[in-house]
């Protein structure tokens, strides 16, 4: 191999991906329990349904079942709910016009799914249907979509004469609606097919057109494309140093993105350079991992690659066995799928493996089928390949004039794929197109140091002086201010940390387990179950409401609901609780300072109705008043005074209250309005104790 190219991916890129994985996958898994949780409380059909749409967007990098899962399910659904509207009715159009849209999202996305599964018969029927629904809405966006995705399909099944009309179309309707990003990736699409069909000129004409698009943008998933199309493209014309530098920024923009689908390409990619340099084993390991990120998505569309790619590694070291098993695992998914160009390709191969075994006539019944194939599909480079092994195999059957005949096709085709003028003219469209950013970037910059250069020679010294000194005050203040307000956040962090220490306090854990394992002991697995089951759900809410300053109003009262069950389940129903909410509440939008009644609920518990012989009450209830909230915590324990007699231990609790006391002051100086506590002690006619009442006042902020 040469030395001078570095094939090895950093090991610090592997880190940052594994690293990446495990908090996107963690974050993945909240958002698919929090779709979940919506899920079941929508109440009508189009909510559902957008709900089962997010919840299979959630799987659009794999796995892809998971993903069909959610269509499907919204595909069954929208339909039920069609066919139920009245189509008479003029006051329905738009809601017939909205489930038409549905319908053309969720079987597009099917068929997407279908197509990376390697159902291309499957993919082909969904396309045409969404196809029929965006002609019928006459919504061209949507139909220039849709044409895309069938000119990929015929594409891969080789069927390039087809792909190029619809991948034309597409662009068409594109530069139409004057969408530059969806006109680029139709340029990328239709590169694509120019490339295989050895036009490099065109090809790469529309992949840096793409490129330059993409790049302004910022779309970083379609740059990784781009450069992956490029590599291919000096890869296909064996200019391998070039085509890995492109392979590299793919993989590394992919990584980024988590791009499954890319980064297995890549991997495969990279892998096909080690191959052509003749490092064999280190391009299996790169397919091997191509081929794991591929099995674990259920992309068998690319699996069949894989195989290809790891029996023509095993063809170069001469181990044929080898290299016949894994190019017959990919012939059969390539047949499966109708994917012509793969098949026409391991059918030349297996020519090539039979012409060297000397069995001759099995490598003349193999190249034949090739060159039908090849043929029908008009692929240069499956052509070219059979025609040699034609001319090979009559050679060596001592049949002249047959093996002459083929050779000049080869030689035909060989010379049209690949010439130094064409590969020329791919090298001067390239050095253009850098040539030219190069340009606009120093012309930029050029431009920027004119005009400074005039703006300089316009200003005196002494206003320099003076606007040295304006700016050295402004810098010293900005300073002093930043700290100031550095402090003041890190003041808050540790005040938000120490909350939450105050409010999943060890105690409550510990008694928790203890009424678990208790349960456990009872062989009572159902009361045990649902107990850490609400324990489970307490812990991951008290963690998710402790990052951020202000919560949903409908996430509060879901908490707290959780953290009263457990507490009468764990006190064995020595109090019952209610949560009220006035009806000028909007719950859906309010948003409040979390955790802040938990500590008083938890005092009420612990101090004043644990020590009460009957049985006791909390109540909460919330009543807008003035642009404010009021949460209002009550209950009929023995009230402060008894408790203190009672318990002489009382840290956690007072520590949780002084905390409350000063984010109320620190959130009022923030933000200019009111928090405030009071707390009261109520008695009886008699001027007994008899529990305790807590209001807070926070802002009422929709």
């Amino acid at each position: 191999m040469n030395s001078s190219i570095k094939y090895q991916i950093p090991i610090i890129f592997i880190f940052c991906f594994i690293t990446f994985v495990c908090i996107y996958s963690a974050t993945a898994q909240s958002r698919h329990d929090s779709l979940l949780l919506e899920l079941g409380k929508a109440n009508h059909d189009t909510t559902k349904i957008k709900v089962l749409f997010k919840l299979g967007n959630l799987y659009i990098d794999g796995p892809s079942d998971s993903l069909l899962y959610y269509y499907n399910q919204a595909l069954e659904l929208i339909d039920r709910a069609y066919y139920k509207i009245d189509f008479s009715n003029k006051h329905n159009t738009k809601l017939i016009t909205t489930y038409k849209n549905f319908r053309f999202r969720a079987i597009l996305e099917i068929g997407i799914e279908n197509f990376f599964q390697g159902n291309y018969n499957q993919s082909l029927e969904n396309y045409h249907k969404a196809l029929e629904i965006a002609t019928e809405i006459n919504d061209k966006e949507l139909i220039s979509e849709v044409y895309s995705a069938l000119g990929i399909v015929y594409k891969n099944q080789g069927e390039y004469a087809l792909a190029l009309e619809y991948y034309e179309k597409a662009l068409a309707t594109a530069i139409e609606l004057q969408d530059t990003s969806w006109i680029a990736a139709c340029y990328a699409n239709a590169g694509n097919v120019y490339r295989r069909l050895t036009n490099y000129t065109k090809a790469l004409d529309y992949f840096l057109k793409a490129l330059k698009v993409f790049e302004q943008k910022g779309e970083t998933r379609r740059m990784a494309i781009s450069y992956m199309n490029i590599g291919n493209l000096h890869e296909d014309q064996n200019d391998f140093k070039t085509a890995l530098e492109y392979f590299s920024r793919a993989l590394q923009l992919s990584y980024g993105t988590n791009d499954k689908k890319r980064i297995s390409e890549c991997l495969m990619n990279i892998g096909n350079i080690y191959s052509g340099e003749e490092e064999y084993d280190i391009a299996r390991d790169y397919y091997r991992q191509s081929f794991a990120i591929n099995e674990e998505m259920g992309f068998e569309h690319i699996i069949d690659d894989c195989y290809k790619y790891i029996g023509n590694t095993y063809e170069k070291e001469g181990n044929y066995e080898k290299a016949i098993e894994n190019y017959n695992k990919s012939y059969n998914i390539a047949k499966k799928e109708n994917d012509k160009l793969t098949t026409a390709e391991i059918l030349g191969n297996l020519s090539n493996i039979y012409l060297q075994k000397n069995d001759y006539p099995k490598s003349l019944e193999y190249a034949n089928k090739s060159l039908k194939i090849s043929l029908e599909t008009g692929d240069p480079q499956n052509i070219k390949n059979a025609y040699l092994y034609l001319s090979l195999v009559w050679e060596c059957l001592d049949n002249y004039p047959k093996a002459l005949e083929y050779y000049k096709s080869y030689a035909i085709f060989k010379d049209s794929i690949f010439s130094s003028e064409k590969y020329k003219s791919v090298k001067d469209l390239e050095m253009k197109y850098e040539t030219e950013k190069k340009e606009d970037q120093l012309a930029l910059l050029t431009e920027k140091n004119e005009v400074q250069l005039l703006r300089m020679s316009q200003r005196n010294r002494l206003f320099i002086s003076v606007l040295i000194v304006v700016a050295l005050i402004f810098i010293i203040g900005y300073i002093l201010f930043r700290n100031r307000e550095l402090k003041a956040k890190h003041k808050s962090v540790e005040l938000e940390q120490r909350l939450l220490r105050s409010q999943m306090n060890p105690h409550f854990i510990f008694n928790s387990l203890i009424a678990i394992q208790s349960y456990i002991y009872k062989k009572d697995p159902v009361k045990a179950g649902d107990f850490l089951a609400k324990f489970a759900d307490l812990v991951r809410m008290t963690l998710e409401n402790s990052r951020v300053e202000f919560i949903l109003f409908e996430k509060e009262i879901n908490t707290l609901q959780v953290y009263l069950a457990l507490q009468s389940i764990r006190f064995e129903n020595k109090f019952t609780y209610s949560i009220e909410v006035d009806k000028n509440i909007d719950e859906d939008n309010l948003r409040i300072p979390p955790m802040f009644t938990q500590p008083f609920i938890e005092n009420a518990i612990e101090h004043g109705l644990r020590h009460k012989p009957e049985a006791g009450f909390i109540k909460l209830y919330y009543v807008k008043s003035n642009n404010h909230i009021l949460c209002t915590i009550e209950d009929n324990g023995v009230g402060r005074e008894k408790a203190k007699e009672l318990e002489k231990k009382k840290q956690h609790q007072s520590l949780a209250i002084d905390i409350t006391k000063e984010r109320l002051d620190i959130l009022s100086k923030r933000y200019k309005q009111r928090f405030m506590l009071d707390i009261t002690d109520l008695k009886n006619e008699t001027g007994i104790p008899c529990g305790t009442k807590i209001v807070i006042t926070v802002p009422y902020t929709g």
